[in-house]
């Protein structure tokens, strides 16, 4: 009997083992699983998120397409996904952008109690825009080094810039943009001629006689092929130009003098040179100490001040044309001014304390000039690198933010004066090529138009 009853014993033992055994392993596989969903669900919702960013800065037409590649270079299990939608909600006053995604995950010891794929679900939604007004000065390097395909890309990537602030900031007026073509001077339009900031001379023409001694040739001989060699410098940046031609020997005749009537012309086409410092590098005071035009230069395409119109905007791009040197302080001053408050432009003092104030500074290249006041015809570099530094400072102590793009630049020390610029480190972009500048400006937009997480 106690052989029976040590027997019985063991298989009841037994039995309650193997319960417990599987009761343990079922544990442990939702746990294993558990851990795999967890870890899923966190993918998940880190690829909506990329997603959602990625749409919500994409331009409109795009939107759909760019969330969807951002997730799936994201989300690793790509057959797991059985839904995934995008969608343009309401946010309060402002639009979001709402991705949503539900994938299966696969199970693996929990299969063995009936669960071979268990949903694990996420959405985000990032705000479309921004609650405030947006005032920003494009203070676009239109020089001569900028022509060809420089300038092509820059248009395209401008024009993107305007059309994506305005699809994604949709409120009346919410955002304005001026359009600022700098070289060695700025055009401030022969509209502004008799305003009250301007001081302009008056178009003149005298003629006066002019005479001079001079003598002819009377015999030609020797004549030879020659080598000549120089350095030519276009935009700060030299070049060395060679080749042959005619050289000759001359015998000439007695001086005898010559008198003609000669016309000197002083027209003013629009540009503007520099107020003495250092009030050119300050944009306050007009009145008192106007901005000087002058006379008989060339300049670039006239700005464009602070507009609402796309179509105003669009035609300004597309109608630069490069030619000149550089003095990047002439287009400071005036991106400085052009969001500014009261004159030099007719912009009403603005009634949103949300306004913020942007300064987009794109160059390709160093200063070649300095001024000369109020011309720009000096060739001191530092001079000129020096009143760069004072206006980047004193227009971000006025509130301006600044980024700075710089194109095609090979110099670290361009490239650094450029980083020093920016209102901080993540508002300089460093573009080598036409792809590169369009992200520049992409990137510019996106950190404008203030996307965030609202779920």
């Amino acid at each position: 009997m106690f052989k029976l009853f040590v027997k019985d014993s063991r298989g009841s033992i037994g039995v309650a083992m193997a319960l417990g055994a599987a009761v343990m392993m079922g544990a442990v596989s939702a746990s294993f699983d558990y851990s795999r969903m967890t870890n899923s669900r966190a993918s998940l919702a880190a690829a909506v998120d990329a997603a959602a960013l990625a749409g919500a800065q994409a331009p409109k037409t795009d939107t759909s397409k760019m969330a969807r590649q951002v997730f799936d270079a994201n989300f690793r299990e790509q057959e797991a996904v059985t839904s995934f939608a995008v969608t343009i909600v309401k946010n309060g006053d402002d639009e979001a952008l709402r991705v949503e995604a539900t994938a299966n995950v696969k199970m693996t010891l929990a299969q063995a109690i009936g669960f071979s794929t268990a949903p694990v679900r996420a959405f985000s939604e990032v705000v479309i825009g921004n609650n405030g007004d947006l005032q920003i000065a494009l203070v676009l390097d239109v020089t001569q080094s900028m022509d060809g395909p420089k300038i092509t890309a820059l248009k395209g990537a401008a024009s993107e810039m305007v059309n994506t602030m305005f699809d994604k900031l949709k409120k009346s007026n919410q955002v304005k943009i001026a359009v600022v073509p700098f070289s060695q001077y700025v055009n401030v339009g022969m509209k502004n001629r008799n305003k009250a900031w301007i001081d302009v001379p008056k178009d003149s023409k005298t003629t006066a006689k002019v005479c001079s001694q001079t003598r002819d040739i009377t015999r030609t001989y020797n004549c030879r092929m020659q080598y000549y060699e120089y350095t030519d410098w276009v935009d700060g940046v030299s070049s060395i130009k060679s080749g042959t031609h005619e050289v000759c020997d001359y015998d000439y005749g007695p001086y005898y003098e010559t008198c003609s009537n000669q016309t000197t012309e002083l027209t003013w086409g629009g540009c503007v040179g520099s107020r003495n410092y250092p009030l050119n590098v300050k944009d306050e005071n007009y009145t008192l100490n106007r901005v000087p035009g002058v006379m008989n230069v060339a300049c670039p395409p006239e700005l464009t001040p602070l507009t609402p119109s796309r179509p105003t905007l669009l035609t300004a791009i597309s109608n630069l044309v490069p030619s000149g040197n550089t003095y990047i302080p002439s287009g400071l001053m005036w991106g400085w001014a052009a969001p500014s408050a009261g004159e030099p432009f007719d912009e009403p003092a603005p009634k949103n304390a949300k306004i913020s104030r942007y300064v987009v500074l794109m160059t390709d290249g160093a200063n070649s000039m300095s001024p000369t006041y109020p011309y720009h015809d000096d060739y001191n570099v530092p001079v000129a690198d020096t009143l760069t530094s004072e206006l980047c400072t004193n227009m971000k102590a006025a509130g301006i933010q600044i980024f700075t793009i710089s194109f095609d630049v090979n110099s670290n020390i361009v490239k650094n004066q450029l980083r020093i610029c920016a209102s901080s480190p993540d508002k300089f972009f460093e573009a080598s090529n036409s792809t590169q500048l369009s992200q520049a400006f992409n990137g510019i937009t996106s950190q404008m138009s203030d996307l965030r997480f609202s779920k």
